[in-house]
């Protein structure tokens, strides 16, 4: 099998052919994952059949080709001509741009099995954004079987923890007094339980201080328990940049979303022709468009350590306090000039 992965590898035009024709399959056995696992009665399993959500009807496989069969029905069932909207094309277009990134990466220089692995976590990791972003829930098949699924990954795929050009021991490991020489698969061990212990209990606690403070969810516990199953894979570092990345790209979610409903509602009252309301659509706009699911934003974070660690290392290691440290000395040259 690895002939064959490498025989492959040495023809890029059909190689990133398989990656896209794969990443599309997946990305509709993830649209199906993430329509099912919120609604009671249905798993990934369960029905066994795709099937139409409008009038219930079996899809049948031809019609259930990812990418062709929704361009040839137009996004429509062939039996109730309902539409199923853009969610299908977005899911197997995303997934199958992933899957070729994650080929041209770290994994698949290592080998068939280690971009396997990265491929399943990567639409594992899909599948839990598409079902926070429209259900403001963390599916605890991923979170917890996230947790569960880590120790055969990284004994399988030590590289989660030493990735190329590593040039120390990951923290967790280092916690523990232990250095390169301990070798691969032990080091990736505990990095892993260091880091899934360090970051429930690191994010636990972030999430009770905020949520006092604001007297509000700040942090829930989907949350927690998705960032404990990071630490598994990718140690207290890939923990702590995945909810570094969070925070920045959720409050830039969060200002977009605000703004875009300010918007709305002043568009929506226009239309209205009412000249008068209890409150002025900034303020309407602010409490209603600041809900915004955390785990997209998390996820994004997860998904760039995992695609590339050591570009995530070396700008949290050197680029981001070189750039806060010019801009200090910037400051204190400004101030202390005449």
């Amino acid at each position: 099998m690895g002939d064959v992965y490498e025989l492959l590898r040495a023809q890029p035009a059909l190689y990133t052919f398989f990656l896209a024709v794969f990443g599309a399959i997946a990305g509709s056995f993830a649209s199906a994952a993430a329509y099912r696992i919120p609604r009671e009665g249905m798993s990934i399993l369960k029905p066994a059949r795709s099937h139409c959500p409008v009038c219930d009807s079996q899809i049948a496989w031809y019609d259930n080709l990812p990418l062709i069969s929704y361009l040839v029905l137009r996004g429509r069932c062939r039996r109730c001509k309902a539409g199923y909207g853009p969610g299908y094309m977005v899911h197997e277009l995303g997934l199958a741009l992933l899957f070729v990134v994650a080929g041209r990466g770290w994994a698949a220089e290592q080998g068939l099995i280690p971009l396997i692995v990265v491929l399943v976590a990567l639409t594992s990791l899909w599948i839990a954004a598409a079902v926070d972003f429209r259900h403001f829930i963390l599916p605890d098949g991923i979170t917890i079987g996230g947790q569960i699924a880590a120790i055969p990954a990284v004994l399988l795929v030590p590289e989660l923890h030493l990735w190329a050009g590593r040039s120390e021991a990951p923290w967790g490991a280092q916690l523990l007094g232990l250095g390169l020489e301990d070798g691969a698969r032990t080091l990736a061990l505990a990095s892993g339980l260091v880091g899934w212990a360090a970051a429930f209990a690191i994010t636990f606690g972030i999430g009770r201080l905020f949520s006092y403070l604001l007297r509000q969810e700040a942090l829930g516990f989907g949350d927690v328990k998705y960032l404990a199953a990071v630490g598994a894979w990718l140690g207290l570092e890939g923990a702590l940049w995945s909810l570094l990345i969070g925070v920045f790209a959720g409050s830039l979610f969060g200002v977009i979303n605000v703004i875009r409903m300010i918007c709305a509602v002043r568009r929506r009252r226009r239309a209205r022709g009412a000249k008068r309301h209890a409150h002025n659509a900034i303020r309407v706009g602010w409490l209603v468009g600041r809900v915004i699911p955390f785990g997209p934003p998390l996820i994004l974070g997860t998904t760039l350590v995992l695609l590339a660690p050591g570009f995530v290392h070396h700008f949290f290691s050197v680029s981001w306090p070189e750039w806060i440290s010019g801009s200090s000395h910037f400051a204190n040259h400004q101030s202390l000039a005449p």
